[in-house]
């Protein structure tokens, strides 16, 4: 682990996060009505098990913004929810530098600067 952090590419310096929708032994699902997802204008569209999930998830964090989701919240919640839908495929979290999973859960990191939606 070290001899790769020392000898990977400088493109690999950057902080760069990805969450596949499953582990790299699966098939991450596609489903064809997203409205099952409950999530708040979804107009009947196909999309990503793993997708909708995350906004569920993140739509589930906007309706109590007193609560902060860490990353492993995040993770678990996702996993939970598409274990419950029937769905085998586990998300993972995968990064070219370390992460405190126990930070607040963002998409884009405090430190980038512009606005914020």
């Amino acid at each position: 682990r070290q001899e790769y952090a020392e000898n990977k590419p400088a493109a690999l310096h950057a902080d760069i996060w990805m969450i596949s929708g499953c582990e790299d032994r699966q098939t991450s699902a596609d489903v064809s009505n997203v409205a099952a997802f409950q999530l708040p204008d979804p107009q009947g569209r196909a999309g990503g098990a793993c997708t909708a999930t995350l906004l569920n998830v993140l739509y589930e964090d906007e309706k109590t913004p007193w609560e902060e989701f860490s990353f492993i919240e995040v993770m678990d919640k996702m996993r939970v929810f598409l274990n419950r839908k029937g769905f085998s495929q586990i998300p993972q979290l995968s990064s070219t530098l370390p992460i405190d999973m126990n930070q607040k859960f963002n998409l884009v990191p405090e430190t980038l600067p512009g606005n914020r939606r």
